[in-house]
Order: structure tokens, then sequence, then C-alpha cells
């Protein structure tokens, strides 16, 4: 009896297309906190999002970008 289960998913295997798509709502976010449709403590939490968003992104390119290593030995 074998299951057919796939390795969990990696930095390497990240779609970088989701990415702009994830910032459009912060962004969306920030400037309506801004302009004053949300109230302005909405304003902090969306910018801890956005910092978040730029360290996600920045491990992502770096996973991308890194050569594989080697594995046999």
């Amino acid at each position: 009896m074998t299951s057919n289960r796939r390795p969990p998913p990696t930095l390497n295997s990240v779609k970088l297309i989701w990415y702009p798509l994830a910032l459009l709502p912060i962004i969306g976010l920030l400037i309506a906190a801004l302009v004053g449709w949300l109230p302005l403590i909405v304003f902090p939490i969306m910018l801890f999002f956005l910092f978040f968003w730029i360290f996600s992104f920045g491990f992502a390119v770096y996973a991308k970008l890194k050569r594989p290593k080697d594995l046999r030995q």
C-alpha cells in the first residue's frame, strides 16, 4: 500500500505572479486610511502588512534567483 504524497512546497516553488496581486489590497487599504474612508488606526496595521509583504517578496526573489545546491555527493 503506497501513498502518492508530494513533498511539501518550498520557496523554490513560489509563483511570483501572486505578489503584485497581494499588494493591491494593501495599497488600497493604506490609501483608504489616509483619505479618511477608514479609521486612522488601520494605517499602522497596513504599514506592518506592507513591510511583511516587502520582506516576503525579497525572500521569494532570493530563493528563485539563487543557484540550487547539487545534492549528489
